[in-house]
């Protein structure tokens, strides 16, 4: 009773500070909006109920998906909209919605429904897809009463009347390949229900999006099945942590392997550069080293390598030195003393 009167206090205090106060008539839901974006499963004839099963997310806690659950504080909330009509004020004929900031509330749990206090629940006004302002509730599997919703404008204060009651029924959506008691608890935009099991459609994959637990996404071209949980989706910027840590390891791995192949070329073209400049000092230091044919041998152009020759004929040098065929004798060096068998063996004087 006491958080009641202080409720009421708050109340009054807020509506002191504007000068009218504006019912509003004919409301309702808008349903259509409803169908739309959320998986609505039921709505009542006077569009005062809807029963909406919450999907869990494909991307980040920064990109708001209404009617998808995210993780707040190790605690899953279903992101819910509230989108009501009124017939009345006319400046906002053109909204398909009414920016709520303020609703008298009371929770039950789906499966017990215990009593609660009603409690004066403030709406956050956020921008979520092509939307903007739009109220937004958070909330787990419970029954949501919203009564005396208000908002204000300049020094107009619009608020619902007292007997217009909002009721949401919000459920989660089943995990695939579990049992289950009811087919309702497929997500029936990507799952078929068989033998009391959630089944992947045809056009859709299983992913795991929570405790380990798999759900089933769209993956076709145009996001037939669910726009808002769709690979190709253009709403989907961000994809689930474990994708993400899998293309950085992919991104590490690449980077890694570029750098250890510019290495094994570093050192490749090392080897290879020092090999080259080998080649080319032995062929410096014996570039004098060549073959003459012995047709055309000459004082002057008889070689070391044929000088070599003599030590294989150290038995035979003092023939040599008494061989008719000596030669002349130059004042340069080196100077033929002899040779023999046409200079097959020569005797050079250094």
């Amino acid at each position: 009773m006491i958080s009641l009167h202080l409720s009421l206090l708050a109340i009054t205090l807020t509506f002191s500070h504007a000068s009218n106060i504006i019912y509003l008539e004919n409301c309702s839901y808008a349903i259509d909006l409803y169908k739309q974006y959320l998986n609505l499963l039921w709505s009542s004839n006077d569009s005062h109920t809807v029963h909406i099963q919450a999907v869990y997310s494909l991307s980040s806690n920064n990109s708001l998906i209404p009617g998808h659950i995210y993780t707040y504080f190790s605690q899953s909330v279903a992101l819910i909209p509230f989108f009501v009509q009124c017939k009345y004020p006319e400046n906002f004929s053109v909204k398909s919605y009414l920016p709520f900031t303020q609703c008298s509330s009371t929770i039950s749990n789906i499966i017990t429904q215990p009593n609660h206090e009603s409690t004066r629940t403030y709406l956050n006004l956020k921008s979520i897809l092509s939307m903007t302002n739009v109220p937004l509730i958070y909330t787990g599997e419970y029954n949501v009463l919203l009564s005396n919703c208000s908002f204000q404008v300049n020094s107009n204060i619009y608020q619902l009347n007292p007997n217009d009651i909002f009721l949401f029924r919000i459920e989660y959506e089943n995990s695939i390949n579990t049992n289950i008691k009811s087919c309702q608890t497929c997500n029936k935009r990507t799952s078929i229900c068989h033998e009391n099991k959630c089944l992947c459609r045809t056009g859709t994959i299983p992913t795991k999006l929570y405790q380990n637990k798999e759900y089933c996404i769209d993956i076709t071209s145009n996001c037939s099945y669910d726009t808002q949980r769709c690979l190709t989706s253009k709403s989907i910027h961000v994809l689930n942590p474990r994708s993400n840590l899998f293309i950085f390891i992919l991104i590490i791995i690449i980077c890694l392997l570029f750098i250890i192949f510019l290495v094994l070329l570093w050192c490749l073209f090392r080897n290879t550069s020092k090999h080259t400049f080998r080649k080319e000092k032995d062929y410096s230091s014996n570039q004098s080293i060549f073959m003459i044919n012995r047709h055309e041998r000459t004082p002057s152009t008889i070689s070391t390598t044929d000088s070599t020759k003599l030590s294989d004929f150290n038995h035979i040098d003092q023939y040599i030195l008494s061989n008719e065929y000596v030669s002349t004798f130059y004042e340069e060096y080196p100077k033929i003393i002899s040779d023999k068998n046409n200079g097959e063996v020569v005797l050079i004087l250094a």
